[in-house]
């Protein structure tokens, strides 16, 4: 069944018949200028032109190009639309309309029967180019990943994102079935019945296994399926698993970002496992992201010595732990996961059919501010990202809602002591939002006086260990709430 769409305003209309209309203007105007035609001052390298079908071109001018992205902005004006596809996304959706639209008319016509003829093109074909992507442009991301210790843990999913060895995960694309085919011109060919196995060819599989053994594949004729081949082992590499991302209709870059960070928030779940989620998620990356390297440092002493620093950039897995150890831990924050998995689905598809939207987009807001302090390099900036995640949490209201968020789900009140110095809990978020999170934020000085001093340059790490797992600890057991509690969608219980 189709989704229905949101279509643009109806008082637009007239706004847009009036771009239009001076796009075929500009157009006729370039007809008789030498060719290829380039504007003197455009700061683009090439001719602009725009595809007409059949291996055929339109060339327009930087100002047809500027007036297209008008067109672009005022008909993307949905909320479906504006989640869907990115600016960019609709802009170039737009702009494909447009080669075939202009392509089809006479320049001597009226201007206005072009006008309104093209504007009827453009808008049937991107109405029918969405409402395809969103029935049926479904899309399986994948990366090669860093996870455990072993490379053969078995296979698990958080939602839409699933994880397993990538002997399992060829297997598996090797199986899928495929009907679809890309011609020799690039065309996208689609058929009612399936026309291969999966969309890694049997022969693709075996060289690509070969190569993951260490051996060097012997030369191919260059075709789609080598250079799908190429991509695979690019995309791979020594990961020893693949991370997919299960995706809805959307456009290409709205789609590659939302998979990426479905696909981070899945790491930073699995993270949750341990108590600083910052050291595990120095194992757990998406090679898209983040590879192990060695980094070198130079420093000179004061009385002429070179001192040498050697470093790696992250771990290639997680901290260390037992097999059946691990299989507990996943066993004990099943209902962590699922929640997580639920999220994740939310934000695919805040639109879908999640029964609980208010809840869900309360944990996964506060899944990427410990994502992103986790990730984060400067102290300072940590703690305010695990500040934020715990005020989201709390419903926005302060350090005063943070200390009543660790009351109602860690059980402490505002004076027990959770620090080996015998800090309370309120001590301890006066460190965390007072100390570091608000005078980072809102500057040195408050109400004309300096309220920093020199306190940018202290030492912040042991606030953010601090902070990072008062957030965790939040962030578990409201996850483990919204387990219990299936029904839930009022964030404000995560107070009670």
């Amino acid at each position: 069944m189709s989704r229905n769409l949101e279509r643009p305003p109806k008082a637009s209309v007239h706004e847009l018949h009036d771009i239009v209309a001076e796009i075929i203007s500009e157009l006729a105007r370039i007809q008789n200028l030498p060719r290829p035609y380039r504007d003197e001052e455009d700061d683009f390298p090439f001719p602009r032109e725009i595809a007409v079908g059949n291996g055929l071109v339109v060339t327009i001018s930087r100002k047809i190009d500027q007036l297209i992205g008008d067109v672009a902005r005022s008909m993307r004006s949905s909320a479906l639309l504006e989640g869907q596809f990115t600016a960019d996304d609709y802009r170039k959706l737009v702009r494909r309309a447009f080669g075939p639209a202009l392509a089809r008319i006479e320049l001597s016509l009226p201007l206005t029967q072009n006008a309104r003829s093209v504007l009827a093109d453009v808008d049937a074909k991107v109405t029918e180019e969405i409402d395809w992507l969103l029935n049926n442009g479904r899309r399986e991301y994948a990366l090669g990943c860093t996870l455990f210790t072993f490379t053969d843990f078995p296979p698990f999913v958080i939602g839409p994102v699933r994880f397993e060895p990538r002997e399992i995960w060829l297997d598996r694309k090797a199986s899928d079935g495929r009907s679809a085919r890309i011609s020799r011109g690039g065309r996208i060919e689609r058929f009612g019945h399936q026309i291969a196995d999966g969309p890694i060819s049997n022969v693709a599989k075996r060289r690509i296994l070969r190569a993951w053994q260490g051996q060097k594949p012997k030369g191919r004729k260059p075709s789609v399926d080598s250079h799908s081949e190429r991509d695979i082992i690019e995309a791979i590499r020594d990961c020893p698993y693949v991370c997919s991302v299960k995706m809805p209709g959307f456009g290409d870059k709205a789609g590659q970002d939302k998979a990426l960070l479905a696909a981070r928030l899945a790491l930073t779940t699995i993270s949750l496992i341990w108590e600083r989620p910052s050291k595990a998620l120095d194992g757990l990356n998406l090679l898209f992201d983040r590879e192990m390297r060695g980094r070198s440092l130079l420093s000179f002493t004061s009385d002429g010595l070179i001192l040498g620093g050697r470093m790696t950039s992250n771990m290639p897995h997680a901290p260390w732990a037992r097999r059946d150890e691990l299989q507990k831990h996943f066993e004990e924050f099943a209902g962590e996961f699922a929640v997580a998995g639920e999220a994740l689905e939310w934000l695919l598809n805040p639109t879908g059919n999640d029964q609980r939207p208010q809840l869900m987009s309360t944990i996964t807001q506060a899944m990427i501010w410990l994502h992103d302090g986790c990730r984060e390099i400067t102290d300072l900036k940590a703690i305010v990202s695990f500040a934020s995640s715990m005020e989201i949490l709390a419903g926005g209201d302060g350090k005063k809602s943070i200390v009543r968020l660790v009351h109602a789900r860690l059980g402490a009140d505002e004076n027990t002591r959770i620090h080996r110095d015998g800090f309370s809990v309120r001590e301890v978020i006066d460190q965390i939002y007072d100390q570091g999170r608000t005078r980072f934020i809102h500057g040195p000085r408050k109400k004309g006086n300096d309220v920093w001093g020199d306190k940018l340059g202290h030492d912040w790490s042991e606030t953010r260990g601090n902070a990072e797992r008062l957030a965790r600890m939040c962030l578990v057991s409201s996850m483990e709430w919204s387990a219990e509690n299936p029904q839930g969608d009022d964030p404000r219980l995560l107070l009670k």
